[in-house]
Order: C-alpha cells, then sequence, then structure tokens
C-alpha cells in the first residue's frame, strides 16, 4: 500500500472540502461571536437607557415636591417621548393625569390614564390607572361611565376594596343608598385586618344609614 500517496490523496480531499465548506464554518463562527458582542451591545445599550429614564425621573420627583408644575410636565412628556416602555414613564403618565385634574382638565386625565392601561403589562397598574379613572368621571358627574368601567372588571385581587369602595360613592352620588351600603361594607369586610380602622370609610356607612 502507498502510505504516501493515501496521505496526499487525503490531504485533497480535505483541502476541496474545505474549499467547498470551509467558509461557511468561519461564517458561522463569525456570525456566533458577531451575535454574542451584539448582545453584549444590545444590554450595554439598554442599561445607558435605563439610567438615562432613572435621571430624569429623579429630576420629576424633586420637581414635584418643588410645586414645579411646568417642569414636571417637561421632565414627564421626556419620560413618554423617549423612554415609553419603561415603568418610568407608566409613573409620568400617572403624575401627569393628577396634574390634569387639578387644572381641571378632566379629558386630558383621562387620556393619560387609558395610556396606562393601554401600554402596562403589570395588573396593579392597571387597576390603580382603572380607578383613578372611574373617580375622575364621577367627579364629573359621569357615574354611568365610571360605574361600568368598574364592573368591567372581574379579577380586583388585592384592589378590591378599594372598587367596592368607589362603587359606593357612584351609588351615593345616583341615589341608590341600598347598593351604596352593600359595596361599602363589602369595601370594609375586604380590607386587611389592619386597614379596617377606617374611620372615613365607616363614616360613609353611618352617613348612608342616616340616608335610609
Amino acid at each position: 500500500m502507498d502510505v504516501t500517496r493515501t496521505e496526499e490523496e487525503q490531504l485533497e480531499a480535505i483541502k476541496k472540502w474545505w474549499i467547498e465548506n470551509g467558509w461557511s464554518i468561519v461564517g458561522g463562527i463569525v456570525i456566533g461571536l458577531g451575535a454574542i458582542f451584539g448582545w453584549r451591545s444590545w444590554g450595554a445599550y439598554q442599561l445607558a437607557k435605563a439610567e438615562a429614564a432613572s435621571d430624569i425621573y429623579t429630576d420629576l420627583i424633586v420637581e414635584v415636591r418643588q410645586n414645579k408644575n411646568d417642569k414636571v410636565r417637561e421632565s414627564a412628556n421626556k419620560l413618554l417621548d423617549d423612554y415609553p416602555a419603561t415603568s418610568y414613564a407608566i409613573f409620568a403618565s400617572l403624575i401627569l393625569a393628577k396634574l390634569d385634574v387639578e387644572a381641571g382638565d378632566p379629558t386630558a386625565a383621562i387620556q393619560h390614564l387609558q395610556w396606562v392601561m393601554d401600554k402596562t403589562t403589570r395588573n396593579e397598574f392597571k387597576h390603580l390607572a382603572r380607578l383613578r379613572m372611574a373617580r375622575v368621571l364621577l367627579d364629573d358627574n359621569k357615574t354611568d361611565q365610571a360605574l361600568a368601567l368598574l364592573l368591567s372588571v372581574n379579577d380586583q385581587g388585592e384592589f378590591s376594596a378599594s372598587y367596592e369602595e368607589l362603587k359606593g360613592d357612584i351609588y351615593t352620588q345616583q341615589g341608590d343608598i341600598d347598593k351604596a351600603r352593600i359595596a361599602y361594607q363589602l369595601a370594609l369586610s375586604g380590607m386587611a385586618d389592619g386597614q379596617k380602622e377606617n374611620t372615613f370609610l365607616q363614616m360613609k356607612i353611618d352617613d348612608i344609614g342616616r340616608l335610609h
């Protein structure tokens, strides 16, 4: 057996295989390394965005405490425009809704609260925005809309007491005293033991008793 010839044939076979397949292997390695470094770059980019959003939100909180409403709106809108996928944008929209209510603009407040409900994936934020929206509608004498909004929720979770109390307020404003009393009692029974000394809620129940 010609060992030298066999080795040469094997070498030629390897060369041929490399010509046909080598660049695909190199390409796969390059793509794999690119994916690794690309992922790291993407992670660094996301971290930088989160830090920038955090800085703006920190400024926003300071501005809220100092009652600089124009600055508050500026910072909040920057979070909504540039970092809409962050939790900071959710908080900013809730703050803007509060400012709108104080400014006597319920329509704008509802738009910001609806934005929260549409964008967030966290149920606690959805509940909070929905309750605030119902309160805005109630204060605007749109009791039917406010009640329909609350009744559209089947799973109220840990917010059940807040839902029932607000339903009680709506029924009271509508003059439906029996339903108001039931809602307030449900609110009281749904509270944690440490919250049941809610004198304001108890005052509502007492007031309802005097109206009947």
